[in-house]
């Protein structure tokens, strides 16, 4: 094992703690509702519901790599109360790459690229609703436990180049309690109710987005920094059902000047409001590797 190898695997005991992840995801769908007053004007209130669809298709090769391909889309539609205001912001992106495994398979390292269009679709789309972000992700198992991860994302959002480097780890803590995700943008603590049945936890989730508004030297950005209790149930063998309920710590979407960075004042419906509490509902196709199968 290289130097290096051993100084990112040291680094990553020391910084974070965690827990291997039990589950993959074929394909999902959410919804989500959340709801707050503008910090401008309290008689007025946000209202947004969120959409969100994700598609996973992997292609595992003789010698353990893996093609990787993704389709996510994301729909968020706002309105103002007490107004005839409303707005929607779309995106869909299209991660593909690869996952190279070691001759241990102890080693994998996931590199991928990820095109982007996000926009208010307004009217014909332009290179400034185009994004191109990309991926690399080391991840390291001692066991069948544990699982630890280091690496790097970058997009081109609206606002410009936005790097997140990322540290995680996937552990099994126990026949009931799993933790996994990656720092800072999901984490997931599940416990085990019924096994293959009924399981719940937290759920911690932080990413940062952007929308080009079409026809307009402005852009809707949008911190999404939430806690959320979750319960899930398997409702007809991979099928889940799941609910969760959770309080925003971040920032609702605002809309920005392209040529300041600064928050605009052209459209109430971005402006900022409190804090707020959400609710989500969703449906999956997922796949477990903890039911002995």
């Amino acid at each position: 094992m290289s130097k290096i190898r051993w100084l990112t695997l040291a680094f990553l005991c020391f910084v974070t703690f965690g827990f291997a992840q039990p589950h993959t995801d074929i394909a999902s769908f959410t919804y989500q509702y959340f709801a707050s007053n503008y910090k401008s004007d309290a008689s007025l209130k946000n209202q947004t519901n969120q959409y969100t669809l994700n598609v996973f298709l992997p292609k595992e090769f003789k010698n353990g790599n893996v093609f990787l391909l993704r389709i996510n889309t994301e729909v968020l539609h706002s309105t103002v109360s007490n107004l005839d205001e409303s707005a929607t912001l779309s995106s869909v992106s299209l991660p593909i790459g690869m996952q190279f495994a070691s001759k241990s398979k102890k080693w994998k390292t996931i590199i991928m690229a990820i095109p982007k269009i996000a926009s208010n679709f307004e009217s014909a789309i332009t290179s400034k609703d185009f994004q191109l972000g990309a991926l690399l992700l080391e991840n390291y198992s001692p066991n069948s436990n544990l699982k630890l991860k280091a690496g790097l994302y970058f997009n081109n959002e609206a606002f410009g180049p936005f790097f997140v480097p990322l540290l995680g780890i996937d552990w099994k803590a126990s026949e009931r309690l799993h933790m996994f995700g990656i720092l800072p943008t999901n984490y997931k603590i599940e416990y085990k109710v019924v096994k293959g049945k009924w399981y719940t936890g937290l759920d911690f989730k932080s990413l940062i987005r952007s929308f080009h508004l079409t026809e307009s030297q402005e852009y809707v950005r949008f911190d999404e920094i939430v806690l959320k209790l979750f319960a899930e149930c398997y409702v007809y063998k991979n099928v889940v059902l799941s609910s969760q309920i959770g309080y925003s710590f971040g920032k609702n979407p605002i809309q920005y000047s392209l040529l300041t960075d600064e928050e605009s004042n052209a459209n109430v419906l971005y402006s900022l409001t409190n804090n707020y509490p959400l609710f989500n509902f969703g449906i999956s196709y997922r796949l477990r590797n903890d039911l002995g199968k």
